[in-house]
Order: structure tokens, then sequence, then C-alpha cells
């Protein structure tokens, strides 16, 4: 079999295609939760009285979430160029292929490595507040109160915005590894081909 052939064309273009639509979905939640946290962190800032002085520590999640949007916007990068190469059969051998199926089994394991703690983070810790007024601290009690009163939680898991990035990267991850999959699937059509053409030269 030539390098030429295009074998699994269509379901390499289908699952790269939805590889890189959940890895666009993946980075934007990704980046509308960083904007939508800093703007929650501002207003609790903004409340605060003159003389004191507020600290929100979300450095758990908010290290976590980066690295998310890291692996995300990897895979929109890799994905959408795969997809360009689709189009190029001249470029289509077994290595070049499985080059690209590893790739993206990459991506896959680093969303499976950061969606998980994230997951846990979102489900079980909050965001550590701490006030201090005049050189004195503020009561917890006290924090909370204020919290309340601007309709604001420090719970991870009430925050919409923490919800879509603990769920819709999964379909980035799901559809990383389906397409890696069918990549490498490719590459064996090529080597199962090549390999059968040489049996049957004389």
């Amino acid at each position: 079999m030539s390098s030429s052939a295009q074998p699994l064309r269509l379901q390499r273009l289908g699952t790269l295609f939805l590889s890189f639509a959940f890895a666009v979905v993946g980075l934007g939640v990704s980046i509308n939760a960083r904007v939508k946290a800093n703007q929650a962190v501002n207003e609790v800032y903004g409340a605060a009285p003159n003389g004191a002085t507020v600290n929100v520590n979300t450095k758990d999640i908010s290290d976590v979430g980066s690295v998310v949007l890291a692996g995300c916007a990897l895979q929109v990068v890799l994905s959408a160029l795969f997809i360009v190469f689709v189009f190029f059969p001249r470029r289509t051998t077994a290595l070049f292929l499985r080059i690209q199926g590893w790739s993206l089994y990459f991506c896959g394991l680093w969303l499976l490595a950061t969606l998980i703690p994230f997951d846990v983070f979102y489900a079980t810790r909050q965001a550590q507040v701490s006030a201090t007024l005049d050189g004195i601290s503020v009561p917890t009690a006290e924090i909370q109160s204020i919290e309340q009163a601007l309709g604001l939680s420090p719970y991870y898991k009430d925050a919409s915005y923490l919800k879509l990035v603990a769920i819709l990267p999964w379909f980035a991850f799901l559809f990383a590894v389906i397409a890696g999959f069918v990549l490498q699937l490719a590459a064996g059509h090529i080597t199962f081909g090549g390999s059968q053409n040489n049996e049957k030269e004389p």
C-alpha cells in the first residue's frame, strides 16, 4: 500500500473534529471560569471597608484549572493540525499517523491527570478567606455574614462557572482518546496492507 492511501479518512476527520470542538469548549469554559473567579474575588475586595485587608486564597483549584486550560489549548492546536493533514494524503504514513495518535493520547492523559484533582477540589474544598481590620483579625463568622450579604459562597461547588469546567472538558478527554485510537487503527491499516502487498510480490 502506498503512503498516499487514506485509511479511515472519514472516521479520522469525524473524530478529530469532535476532539477539536470539545477541546474548544473546554478551553472556553476554562477561560470563562478564570475571568468569573477574578471578578468574584475583586467583588470581595471591593466590599471591604476602609482599613481592612482581605485575602482570598483559591490557589489550589486555580493552579489545577490553569493546567486544564493549557491541556485543552494543546488539544485544540493538535486536533486542528491533524485535520489539515487529512487533506494531504502524501503525508499519510503509518509512522506519521501513529505519532498523531500518541499525541492525542498524551492530551487525553494530560486532561485525565488534571480533571480528577480539579473535580475533587470542586466537590470538597472552598476558598480560604481571611481579613484584618486595623491589624485585628476579623472573626470567621463575620466574614461569612459579609459573604452571604454579597450573595457569595466560598464553596467551589456553588460556582456554576466552575461546574462547567468540572464537566465539559471530560468530553475533550473522551474524544482525544477516541481520535487517538482511530489514528492508531488507520496506521495499522497501512502497515497491514503493506505487508500483504509484500507477500503477494513474486
